[in-house]
């Protein structure tokens, strides 16, 4: 009996044990198999992380190609030489591309940017890529050998050159592939690892191991071709002979690469095998003796847990790596805080630094400025030479400011051409006036080789001081702006300290500017017109359109009042657009309702004449109003001559070419008498000559000015000009204007600037008679 118990316990004691192993061994191996999944999962995820951050990289390298086409694709417009001077320029700075080369379709080569002489069958493989990529509208990667490259290091890739939707030739850009390898190093990827970059059809063109770098490997065989259809994914792969491997890959935005990472499973989990392994012979120690399988099962819990501490470990490194890139992120955060162009702080930090500086400036008797700076003639500089000589110009200005400020003191770019200093820590405010003066000079003095060219500028600026006009920074700024502007009404180049009576007119010109964009769509602009009376029989043939604003607060508002505000909001334009639609529109209703319609004169600024589409939109307002060009005349200034005459003379050229009459307005409104100028105007495209008020108004005080203005009517009249004065508001000025031989007249003498309802009587009644 005591035998059958005790081989019944023996037996239920190793059924126990039988039990209590098979369930250690399968918790066991579960729990292996799961933690095995995890690191594999784990392994895709960084293996998706790498790849994706290597095509960001690589996307971003490529888009360096941009400027390149641009420029090229410039060239097949205007064929300048400059557009290749530039590509030059920019691939000389450029380290993502060794070189550059232009073909036409033929395949001729019209550019490179070094010379590299190809043989003839070459030159044929050319012509043929050119021809299969016009079919395909997609760029290719060639062969190395290519262009007879001496070095594998480069890569040749053409891409179209596309006019609208036509191939109009082909650009080949060497891609530098230790450019590439940069990207890779430092990449973890096991001894048995590698980065591979293919093009679109599967073809291996560099191979990262690690033992170095591989280009274009022998190897012909496409084992992954099936995998790689999809924009990304991951995939466990065995290929004929070899070791599983985790195969992940990704395509390259908007280029014609595939970029894959792989690693051997083997080695990836050779760790783990080892402590499997362990746990293993730990396990096989407890089944063996599982009658003390308590502290067996303690030891394989401890091993356990110390394996669990290992996967935290590495989920801490990968916390590490992603705490990293957040910093990163950071970094680039506050990079963001200054100005990209002249490193200068942004508006955004300068204002942050100068709230702290201003809170140390509360506790101690310092003084404390802020200089607003705005520099004079910058949009006609960046109009006439371009964007790119502009920016030159900010970044010389803001290198002067640093020189002329010290260490203390905080220099940033709000924008545009402006600039703002904080002089911190001044004894007293007689130390400011030195530093404005200091600033003015040297940023006025020339930059003589602003990308070859001499530019001049000089800056107007305005100050406010800590606390006298201000207690925060928003206030300080503010003002100093508003005496900037006082600076700029003054003449320019000069300082200004805030002064509390330009708050009105700063705040009446902030409230125009913010309303004008409003006020062109809701219809608040009307038009007055002026009488221009012939002086032979004194009737009425022309009219002045004058514009007005019709303000909800300020009232009638002229143009003194607004058109510096259009001019430096760019605005100009539109109303000028407006003004020409405006004033075809009315001589249509007068035509309607059977008046006999006299020309009439509107402005054009100099920004729309040095346009080249300005001939087309005038005449095609003219077309779409049923008017002939004998209908307008157009009015331009001396200021249009001074930048961009070439433009300005082809499109007044263009105009008197079809019968539009052109009046030079506003003559000897400046330095000379007026006279000397005459010389000048003879070469432009000019059939009217409309001499400035000032020169009127002082013929009965002034003999000598009564011969200038005779000279200048008989010189005007020699060149065939038709001399019309302005500004006649006497019966002595008109007889003395009659007798010097003058044409026309327009002054307040025969009628002020009156609206249309007024300006009827003189189309109705078109004989003026002399008042007494």
């Amino acid at each position: 009996m005591k035998d059958k118990k005790h081989s019944e316990l023996q037996s239920g004691l190793i059924f126990f044990c039988c039990f209590i192993a098979m369930l250690i061994w399968g918790l066991t191996l579960n729990q292996l198999h799961k933690s095995k999944n995890f690191l594999l999962h784990n392994l895709k995820r960084e293996q998706n992380n790498i790849i994706g951050i290597l095509t960001e990289n690589m996307f971003q390298a490529l888009e360096q190609k941009r400027p390149i086409e641009l420029l090229a694709q410039k060239w097949f417009s205007d064929h300048q030489q400059k557009s290749l001077n530039d590509i030059t320029n920019f691939i000389n700075g450029e380290r993502t591309f060794n070189r550059v080369v232009l073909y036409r379709l033929s395949g001729e080569t019209f550019y490179q940017s070094s010379p590299r002489k190809l043989p003839p069958e070459n030159k044929e493989h050319i012509k043929q890529h050119i021809n299969e990529m016009a079919i395909n509208h997609k760029a290719m990667i060639l062969n190395c050998q290519i262009d007879s490259m001496k070095t594998s290091w480069q890569m040749p890739i053409l891409f179209p050159l596309k006019q609208g939707k036509n191939i109009q030739g082909a650009m080949l850009l060497e891609l530098d592939i230790g450019y590439i390898l940069n990207l890779f190093r430092d990449i973890d990827i096991g001894k048995k690892g590698n980065i591979t970059i293919f093009n679109k059809q599967c073809k291996k063109l560099i191979r990262f191991e690690n033992g170095g770098l591989i280009i274009e490997s022998s190897l012909s065989e496409k084992p992954t071709v099936a995998y790689m259809q999809n924009v990304s994914g991951s995939k466990i792969l065995q290929f004929p002979g070899q070791e599983e491997y985790c195969f992940s890959y990704k395509h390259v935005r908007n280029y014609p690469f595939i970029i894959t990472v792989s690693q051997e499973l083997k080695e990836f989990f050779l760790s783990f095998y080892q402590n499997t392994k362990q746990q293993i012979w730990s396990l096989s120690i407890l089944t063996c003796f599982c009658f003390i399988g308590l502290w067996l099962l303690c030891k394989m819990i401890n091993k356990k847990q110390q394996y669990l501490i290992e996967l935290k470990a590495s989920n801490a490194k990968n916390n590490e790596l992603i705490v990293q890139l957040e910093q990163k992120h950071q970094t680039a955060v506050n990079e963001a805080s200054f100005d990209p162009l002249t490193g200068l702080y942004n508006r955004r930090l300068f204002i942050s630094l100068a709230k702290k500086s201003l809170a140390l400036g509360k506790r101690n008797s310092f003084v404390y400025a802020i200089l607003f700076i705005d520099l004079d003639r910058f949009k006609s500089i960046n109009d006439t030479l371009g964007h790119l000589i502009g920016d030159l110009l900010l970044k010389a200005v803001a290198e002067r400011l640093v020189d002329c400020t010290r260490k203390s003191d905080i220099v940033a770019r709000f924008g545009g051409d402006e600039f703002v200093v904080m002089l911190a820590n001044l004894e007293t405010e007689q130390n400011i006036p030195p530093i404005a003066e200091k600033i003015i000079t040297v940023v006025s003095e020339p930059f003589k080789n602003i990308d070859g060219h001499l530019v001049t500028t000089s800056p107007s600026i305005g100050i406010s001081i800590f606390p006298s006009d201000g207690e925060d920074i928003e206030s300080l700024l503010e003002n100093a702006d508003a005496a900037m502007y006082n600076s700029k009404r003054s003449g320019r180049g000069l300082y200004s300290f805030f002064d509390t009576s330009l708050n009105t007119v700063s705040i009446q010109d902030l409230g125009l500017e913010q309303r004008m964009p409003s006020a062109i769509a809701n219809n608040e602009f009307i038009l007055h017109y002026q009488p221009i009376i012939r002086l032979t029989d004194f009737r009425v043939v022309g009219l002045e359109a004058l514009i007005r604003w019709q303000h909800p607060d300020y009232h009638l508002v002229y143009p003194s009042d607004f058109i510096k505000t259009a001019e430096d909001t760019d605005l100009i334009t539109t109303l000028d657009n407006w003004v020409l639609e405006a004033a075809c529109q009315q001589i249509v209703k007068w035509r309607s309702a059977g008046l006999k319609v006299v020309p009439v004169a509107v402005n054009v600024s100099p920004v729309l004449l040095k346009s080249k589409k300005y001939p087309d939109l005038f005449f095609e307002t003219l077309s779409r109003n049923q008017l002939l060009p004998e209908n307008i005349t157009i009015e331009v200034t001396r200021t249009a001559f001074i930048e961009g005459k070439n433009n300005v003379i082809e499109n007044l050229e263009i105009f008197l070419s079809k019968g539009v009459r052109i009046s030079l307005d506003n003559f000897g409104n400046g330095n000379g008498n007026g006279i000397s100028n005459l010389n000048r105007i003879s070469s432009l495209p000019i059939r009217t000559l409309k001499i400035d008020r000032r020169f009127i108004q002082k013929i009965r005080n002034n003999f000598n000015d009564n011969s200038i203005i005779l000279s200048t009517i008989v010189l005007a009249k020699k060149l065939n000009l038709t001399v019309v004065a302005t500004g006649i508001e006497t019966h002595e000025q008109l007889v003395n204007l009659k007798v010097a031989g003058c044409d026309q007249v327009q002054g307040y003498f025969f009628s002020r600037p009156v609206p249309e309802r007024q300006i009827r009587e003189f189309l109705i009644s078109p004989l003026r008679s002399i008042p007494a």
